[in-house]
């Protein structure tokens, strides 16, 4: 081969190579600032974790937000942002416009909502698309999807901060349990720093009461979840050991714990102990 063909070939090669190793999970221990911002970036989340478990079955279930009526998982899920109900202002839109439910369970056999909703400078706009399995059982579950969903704050000027949502859940009953499939990013960003965590899991979901499954349960489930920071991307090991669930409480998980390893054994905990009552250590040290 030519002299002058191998030189591009080998550049090629090597960019290659580069952007490959360029985009691997590093093999440094979480360090303590990153667990700061890690914990911060998970109890967070947790909210619209908890919001996407709606209540889809027995109860037709709807609430008022900002002067619009949505099914609860989709309320659930505005009202996770910490924006009050009654003090927002929305514009909302609904396709399509009387979605079926034969059910009567309050989860049209499939709609999408468009929302912007703001008070003063915060922003909340986003699409949220909510699916019966079987709009002819009312324990069937659900399907719930996210796109383009943000949440800004002081919009528009230099401290602009906020999060980006990407939220997949997929609920199916399992008689008398649920599996619950979450394929879940939840990006933090402020002026010049974007924090994220991407994770795909399915958990198994045993309810107290199979008759009334979303008033409350117990979850666990474990995998692998990506933490980028402004300079590392950590690729850390969950487990979720009897994570308590109850419809009562939509801050966060009301029992258990969820652990996350680091590559070298390095671990963040964090141990529930009641409706907002959290404890977080990194290798036992509180953070």
């Amino acid at each position: 081969m030519h002299k002058a063909l191998l030189r591009p070939l080998l550049l090629l090669s090597l960019l290659a190579v580069l952007t490959a190793c360029g985009d691997q999970p590093t093999r440094e221990p979480l360090s303590r600032e990153d667990a700061q911002e890690l914990k911060s970036n998970i109890l967070e989340a947790n909210k619209y974790l908890v919001a996407a478990l709606g209540n889809p079955t027995n109860i037709v279930t709807t609430s008022t937000v900002g002067g619009q009526v949505f099914p609860a998982p989709v309320a659930s899920l505005i009202l996770a942002s910490g924006l009050d109900a009654q003090s927002i202002s929305c514009n909302a839109s609904t396709s399509p416009s009387n979605p079926q439910d034969l059910d009567g369970d309050g989860i049209p056999l499939q709609a999408t909502f468009s929302v912007d909703c703001r008070v003063e400078s915060t922003y909340l706009k986003g699409k949220i698309t909510l699916r019966d399995q079987d709009d002819n059982n009312r324990k069937s579950g659900y399907a719930l999807d996210t796109d383009q969903y943000e949440l800004s704050f002081n919009t528009g000027t230099a401290n602009q901060s906020g999060l980006k949502l990407d939220l997949d859940v997929d609920l199916n009953w399992r008689n008398p349990n649920y599996d619950i499939r979450y394929n879940f990013y939840f990006e933090a960003y402020k002026p010049g720093k974007r924090y994220s965590q991407r994770y795909n899991y399915t958990a198994e979901y045993v309810p107290d009461d199979p008759e009334r499954p979303f008033v409350g349960g117990t979850f666990n489930y474990r995998g692998a979840l990506e933490y980028r920071t402004p300079s590392r991307y950590y690729l850390l090991q969950g487990l979720a050991t009897n994570l308590r669930y109850l419809r009562s409480c939509t801050s966060t998980f009301v029992g258990g714990s969820f652990s996350l390893t680091d590559s070298q054994g390095n671990r963040l905990d964090v141990v529930y102990n009641g409706c907002g009552n959290v404890t977080v250590t990194y290798n036992g040290e509180a953070l």
